[in-house]
């Protein structure tokens, strides 16, 4: 795993002289002490690296994009930074503001609390920029937590700027394809329940619905697409399907790109077979009937 990889660099030993490094496993073996730890941090997703306070409170986590030996170093001088304005945000207003705009910055705030401290804060018309274009990201985690329509009146609230206005609109479009496509997901027993309706994908993109892909391509989408693409044999829509995977299998798959590729060249090969049988038999039919 890229973890082990950087933990074995050279220069390791000088992050890890500045923090207590910790492992934790979820076994999920019941009744075993503290198994638990993980979800109690408000986290799920495995592997999660973050740095704790002293006290054990969560501070940040690792986006999968920093984890190397720079990510650790960058994301550890964010810590310093956060705990030192935290110390001053009670009597420095300025302090408040950079606190607020470093921990919508490292993913440490959800919609609700970034905006309700954002209230009374006067931002430069910089400030106000930054804040925004975090604030309308934390969108993604309060949709899916609340709902599509929530969120939507959540938006109608705010005095957005243009820019992250826009950005506001694209999200909130990701949560509605993501909640068509959620009976995707649904739990089926193999051999007894139907396959899952990835015709759904289908229709949304057949209405010209796609993801924004932002801040990562969106994988139930375009993998169900791809599915119900290859099994109508739209050749454009599947290969429409491929070029979004492309850049995120390449590095995180490697292998089930490769099996999309074959897919594709099959499709392009039985609509040339196809094609060429269509035109040998409308030629056999154009052509005039020999009299006895």
């Amino acid at each position: 795993m890229l973890e082990s990889r950087v933990l074995s660099q050279d220069g390791i030993e000088t992050f890890t002289s500045k923090v207590i490094p910790f492992l934790h496993i979820t076994t999920r073996i019941p009744g075993k002490k503290y198994d638990d730890l993980l979800v109690k941090r408000g986290r799920a997703m495995f592997p999660t690296l973050a740095f704790l306070d002293a006290d054990g409170r969560f501070l940040t986590t690792l986006h999968y994009t920093k984890r190397s030996l720079q990510g650790f170093e960058d994301t550890l001088a964010k810590v310093a930074r956060l705990q030192k304005l935290r110390a001053r945000a009670a009597t420095d207003p300025q302090a408040a503001k950079d606190l607020l705009l470093l921990e919508l910055d490292m993913k440490a705030l959800s919609f609700t609390a970034a905006r309700d401290r954002a209230k009374g804060m006067s931002f430069s018309p910089g400030e106000r920029r930054i804040y925004e274009a975090a604030l309308v990201e934390t969108l993604v985690r309060f949709g899916a937590r609340h709902g599509v329509d929530e969120a939507k009146e959540a938006v109608a609230a705010l005095d957005l700027e243009s820019g992250p206005r826009a950005r506001a609109k694209a999200i909130l479009e990701d949560l509605e394809i993501r909640a068509t496509l959620r009976p995707i997901l649904r739990r089926r027993r193999p051999g007894i329940d139907p396959d899952p309706p990835y015709h759904l994908a289908y229709a949304l993109f057949r209405k010209g619905r796609v993801p924004s892909d932002k801040p990562r391509v969106d994988l139930l989408y375009w993998t169900s697409l791809s599915r119900a693409a290859f099994q109508v044999k739209d050749v454009r829509t599947f290969e429409a399907a491929v070029r979004h995977l492309r850049p995120a299998l390449t590095k995180s798959n490697a292998a089930w790109l490769k099996r999309l590729e074959a897919k594709l060249a099959l499709l392009k090969q039985q609509a040339g077979i196809e094609k060429q049988a269509d035109e040998t038999d409308s030629s056999h039919r154009s052509q005039p009937k020999l009299r006895k």
